[in-house]
């Protein structure tokens, strides 16, 4: 593994974590994301929900990818929020409160 995972470790609560122990990085797979998230407009980004079915086609055709690799970026980002969310419950002490986590962009 490379930088990613030494990045990985440095943040407070993922080196412990061991959800992550299993999880492999690829850097072809991260150059799809960005080429999916670079397709999106910024609406998407803001607000992943309203990805349906014609802007998941829009999306993957504008990257050139695959729509199961826009679906597969979708399900990767709901679960990285929903392990931050355990994180900073983890952190805080507090359990279910919600926590808002931006997708991606401004």
């Amino acid at each position: 593994m490379g930088p990613i995972d030494q990045i990985l470790g440095m943040i407070p609560g993922f080196s412990q974590s061991k959800q992550l122990k299993n999880i492999n990085i690829e850097e072809k797979q991260l150059a799809r994301f960005e080429a999916i998230i670079k397709s999106m407009t910024k609406q998407e980004m803001r607000n992943p929900y309203v990805i349906n079915a014609s802007r998941r086609r829009r999306i993957a055709a504008g990257s050139g990818n695959e729509v199961a690799d826009v679906n597969k970026l979708l399900k990767n980002y709901e679960m990285a929020k929903k392990m931050m969310k355990q994180l900073v419950d983890m952190e805080k002490g507090k359990k279910g409160r919600g926590v808002k986590v931006p997708f991606f962009g401004s």
